[in-house]
């Protein structure tokens, strides 16, 4: 972990990380903000890249491309429906391109492609699950509606984290694996 936020409040809601809090270093364990939208004056009269509502919304400068990008990350995991390489390749390029220089777009591509690797377990556990249907027909009920339930996950959790990173803040989406940090 980064130890350049270890021991510093955070600007939103003052708490304390430790070397001991799990998460990406760049986000405030608490609250999940980004420690970097916060902190960075860009005016001479101190008011903070964050506070400004072009800003905010994800439609000026660098910042605006990061959210975009972000956003365009997720989506892409809905365009997979249409075209399945682009769901994994999208995030992809946006990580690769962006990492080094755009934290916030290549956390959130980075957790796409964590959502979608952990759709694939998820669905390949149902499969497994589903075999077992053969053993205890009675079961297909309940395969079916955690199939139901996930393939609903699948198109609104994307569209909810879009719009969470379009306003600024990080998302992660829930009951997912993390492989890539």
């Amino acid at each position: 972990m980064d130890s350049s936020y270890v021991g510093k409040p955070c600007p939103k809601c003052a708490y304390v990380r430790s070397p001991t809090d799990v998460g990406p270093s760049w986000q405030c364990p608490k609250c999940g903000i980004a420690y970097a939208k916060f902190g960075k004056d860009n005016t001479a009269s101190g008011v903070s890249l964050a506070d400004r509502p072009a800003v905010r919304a994800g439609r000026s400068g660098a910042a605006g491309q990061a959210y975009t990008l972000a956003m365009l990350a997720h989506l892409s995991i809905l365009l997979g429906l249409l075209l399945p390489l682009i769901a994994i390749v999208v995030p992809i390029v946006i990580w690769k391109v962006k990492g080094s220089e755009d934290e916030f777009a290549a956390a959130a591509a980075k957790e796409a492609i964590n959502f979608q690797l952990s759709f694939l377990l998820w669905c390949l556990g149902l499969g497994f699950a589903a075999l077992a249907c053969i053993i205890a027909p009675p079961l297909v009920y309940v395969v079916m509606l955690c199939l139901a339930a996930v393939l609903i996950g699948y198109v609104i959790l994307p569209i909810v984290a879009a719009f969470k990173t379009l306003g600024g803040d990080s998302y992660t989406y829930p009951f997912i694996r993390h492989f890539f940090e």
